[in-house]
């Protein structure tokens, strides 16, 4: 059909039958896709929408195999799963401790901690880590390796499925009575091919119900602010072992002033050492200072016994005392050398001044004022009290109207002032080892029948308190020798112009009543004179310095009785000098004068010493004669 036939029965405005119904083509796609003979008596078209064709059903087909070779994946994956989570459970793994809840410090204990893999998986990699308080000290433990002070661990490797296993932890609890502490057991292990890290774990409170050492401190229950305080510890060993390396460790409240101990301290102000403390033994301790405050502040004073474990302060117990500051209807202040605060040296002259004044709204009559001063450095017989009297048997200055007549009656608002003197001693007594850290107390107390007092408490007498710490005294003593039997000198005797002539010079250091530190002599050599380098002992700490001609000595720290109690140090170091023409016929100097300074431990302060310097006139050198001048 041409196409314009075709344009002709398109657009014909009356169709005689129906478009679809065109002339059939020769080609049939149909029967050239598939190879088949096309069916006379039907409709290709018709056919074809009656069914899928057979590119469909090959996709379709393909997606069936592929869908059921995802869920049989997907169900071979559960059911590994499921077999999987049926031999591991983290539930299924328990740690237990057993052993006592309740205890007595320092009573030795045994816990069983067990462990159970209740999986058909095997755990590995496993261990058991071991978590206590810095105050449990495991003891005896086979395998257990300590990782810090609060931890350890044993290793345990392979736990078999359905396998337990137990392990015993020793140790004591050094708490103070009624500490709870606790004991915590954690199992760390792989279950099966896991990578993944698990934990299993319990915890065991213990509560201490008793301390091997009871602990009692007694102080007053009130105090006027700067009037002088006394504690007492006592303590007693209770259990049924002995008990080492004791200690007893006091925390003192605020503007507490210590003055002195019984026994000595060990360490500081604050620390004493007991040592071993066998069953029942007992011991006491007293402590006295100042104590400053406020009215109605309340003062705790804590105290501490134990021992050091690995370099920390264990306590086994501890106490406290309370004081409240009151007030007082007198006030009162003392100054030494009009200074609040001092540290004074052996000879030294002491005026104390105490100042009084009535701070009450009522007139007060007929006061007593006393000040008690006992120190085995002073010399009583320089005392000196206006209008005091001074008994030598109790070391108590005593004022009253009869001498001083500002003490008959003071209104309020109105005070006095009393003074004394004392000297220090030159040479202070040191017979043994505790004779040192001496401190001057100078305690004031004023009282009169005028004060108010409650019924309900004790009449309160105003009261003050100063401490004069006494630094420690060094001696120096220097020596020179030609002939010395630990250096070998040479050169001529006299000593001849030109000619070099070597000298020993020896220096002697003491420390009497104190412990000093970074102590130090020191030295300048005439500009004639040099060290050789030769000292005796060998590698001592002797330097010399070529610019300033200086010589020192470091000798470090020194104990209090360093020359008393103990040998002096002493060492010696040469020197020579070659004297020039104008010193014919002269002495000349070999050392100038040596310093000898340190740091007292004690009162915090610098001291020193000082001794003459030499000449070639050497009198402790008797091989010299009068061979002296220069020639």
């Amino acid at each position: 059909m041409s196409l314009s036939d075709i344009k002709r029965k398109l657009y014909q405005k009356e169709q005689e039958k129906n478009l679809s119904e065109h002339d059939k083509s020769s080609y049939d796609p149909h029967h050239a896709i598939s190879g088949q003979t096309q069916d006379s008596s039907g409709d290709l078209w018709a056919k074809k929408e009656m069914g899928l064709g057979v590119k469909e059903k090959v996709a379709i087909k393909k997606g069936a195999y592929v869908l059921g070779g995802i869920l049989a994946v997907i169900f071979i994956i559960m059911i590994a799963y499921f077999i999987r989570l049926s031999s591991f459970s983290a539930d299924r793994v328990t740690v237990s401790i057993t052993g006592a809840d309740r205890t007595d410090s320092g009573k030795f204990l045994t816990y069983e901690i067990s462990y159970k893999n209740d999986n058909r998986a095997e755990l590995k990699n496993a261990q058991l880590k071991i978590t206590y308080p810095g105050d449990f000290k495991p003891e005896d433990n086979t395998n257990f390796v300590e990782e810090s002070p609060t931890n350890g661990t044993y290793s345990l490797g392979t736990i078999a499925g359905h396998g337990t296993g137990k392990v015993t932890f020793s140790g004591r609890i050094y708490s103070p009575k009624g500490a709870l502490v606790y004991l915590k057991a954690q199992l760390l292990y792989n279950p099966g091919s896991y990578s993944l890290r698990y934990t299993s774990e319990k915890q065991l409170g213990i509560n201490v119900v008793t301390s091997p050492i009871t602990l009692e401190v007694a102080g007053p229950q009130t105090l006027a602010s700067g009037d002088e305080i006394g504690y007492m510890v006592s303590f007693k060993n209770d259990g049924e072992t002995d008990l080492n390396d004791i200690k007893i460790k006091i925390d003192y409240p605020g503007r507490f002033t210590f003055s002195t101990s019984s026994p000595k301290s060990f360490e500081g102000n604050n620390i004493w050492y007991v040592g071993l403390l066998s069953p029942g033994q007992t011991g006491k301790l007293t402590v006295i200072g100042k104590l400053e405050g406020n009215t109605d502040e309340v003062k705790s004073l804590k105290v501490y016994v134990g021992s050091t474990e690995k370099g920390s302060f264990v306590s086994f117990n501890e106490g406290s005392a309370d004081t409240r500051i009151v007030g007082s209807a007198i006030a009162i202040t003392q100054t030494v050398n009009d200074l609040t605060s001092l540290n004074a040296n052996a000879g030294d002259l002491l005026r104390f001044g105490i100042d009084y004044k009535n701070t009450s709204e009522i007139g007060l009559k007929n006061l007593i004022l006393t000040d008690r001063i006992d120190s085995p450095v002073l010399d009583y017989s320089s005392l000196e009290a206006s209008g005091g009297h001074f008994d030598a048997n109790s070391k108590t200055i005593t004022w009253k109207a009869s001498d001083h007549p500002e003490l008959a009656g003071i209104e309020p608002g109105a005070g006095g002032r009393v003074e004394f003197t004392v000297k220090v001693k030159e040479s202070i007594p040191v017979a043994s080892t505790n004779d040192k850290n001496f401190v001057i107390s100078s305690i004031v107390k004023i009282d009169s029948p005028d004060i108010p007092t409650s019924i309900s408490t004790n009449k309160i007498i105003s009261g003050n308190k100063i401490d004069v710490k006494l630094n420690s005294k060094l001696f120096l003593a220097v020596k020179g020798f030609h002939k010395d039997s630990n250096i070998t000198n040479s050169g001529p005797v006299p000593p001849k112009v030109g000619q070099e002539t070597t000298y020993a010079i020896h220096w002697i250091a003491s420390n009497i009543n104190n412990d000093v530190n970074n102590a130090r002599v020191e030295a300048v050599l005439p500009t004639w004179a040099t060290a050789t380098g030769i000292v005796y002992p060998e590698g001592a700490n002797i330097t010399y310095n070529q610019r300033d001609n200086t010589v020192v000595w470091e000798i470090g720290n020194m104990s209090a009785g360093t020359g008393v109690l103990s040998s002096p140090k002493e060492v010696s170091f040469q020197i020579k000098i070659m004297p020039s023409p104008d010193q014919k016929d002269k002495l000349i100097d070999i050392l100038k004068p040596s310093t000898f300074k340190a740091k007292d431990a004690f009162t915090g302060d610098e001291i020193s010493a000082t001794a003459e310097g030499k000449t070639t006139h050497l009198e402790e050198d008797s091989s010299l004669d009068s061979k002296e001048r220069v020639e």
